[in-house]
């Protein structure tokens, strides 16, 4: 398994597309937590509104931008580390050089959980040191903060698989991409939007993203947006739906022609 696993994460480093796809959501982290804290103490100075309310506004919109956009590219990443191997045909000699299936498919997937969890954690520590730094004494880090910073983590990681799952059920890299795009954007809107129009709006708000937001912005205590799933369904319906998009991607890759 040792072998297998630094195998996996050779092949990863070797390539450039985990980095490509971890620059994006660090620069857009970077922007939205340098530019959040001035902007909104400029406004309280000129409207003589509440500084607490305000940063804190402030400090939830820099965060939430960036974790967001984070979350979504550790999907990609997983999509993309897990299709690349369909599309260019060389599942067919990992398998052929390994033990078994399950080995690698569990290794790729375990590396693939790792990255999205590392691409989470780099975009918070660096939006964190910006807001401290931009921020002065009017920013705070206070323990519902990380709180809401580690269920974000383990939201990438979780993200990371539900991506290579969509990848294994596809067989496409780029067909994931693309629906998973759609998805995180507009495509569950959407579908909320229908749901609740015929009167089952609950089902929703444990779907992929709703329970993701609900998951990181309902993890501090006392965070009650009940506009968002709550805990712990919203973190309990997330694994679920990883759980769903694994096991099935898992099974196929067990069955599948890859000659």
């Amino acid at each position: 398994m040792t072998a297998l696993l630094t195998a996996e994460f050779r092949k990863v480093t070797t390539l450039r597309f985990w980095w490509m796809l971890g620059l994006a959501p660090l620069i857009v982290g970077m922007f939205s937590s340098a530019i959040t804290l001035p902007v909104m103490r400029a406004f309280t100075d000129a409207f003589e509104a509440d500084p607490s309310e305000a940063n804190l506004a402030a400090t939830l919109f820099g965060l939430a931008v960036a974790v967001a956009l984070v979350v979504l590219f550790a999907a990609l990443f997983g999509a993309v580390n897990v299709g690349t191997e369909f599309r260019y045909k060389t599942l067919t000699t990992t398998f052929l050089t390994a033990r078994g299936r399950d080995g690698v498919i569990g290794t790729k997937l375990a590396v693939t959980a790792a990255f999205g969890f590392f691409y989470c954690l780099v975009v918070e520590v660096v939006s964190v040191a910006l807001l401290l730094t931009f921020g002065g004494d009017t920013f705070e880090l206070r323990g519902s903060l990380f709180a809401m910073l580690g269920a974000a983590l383990i939201c990438g990681a979780l993200w990371a698989l539900i991506g290579g799952g969509v990848s294994m059920l596809t067989g496409s890299s780029v067909g994931s991409c693309i629906a998973l795009v759609v998805w995180y954007t507009l495509g569950e809107m959407i579908l909320r939007s229908i749901l609740s129009g015929i009167g089952i709006g609950s089902v929703g708000s444990v779907l992929p993203v709703s329970a993701t937001l609900g998951t990181v912005a309902n993890a501090a205590a006392g965070n009650e947006i009940d506009w968002l799933t709550l805990w712990p369904t919203a973190p309990l319906a997330l694994i679920v739906w990883t759980a769903v998009f694994v096991g099935g991607g898992w099974a196929l890759t067990r069955q599948r022609d890859i000659t």
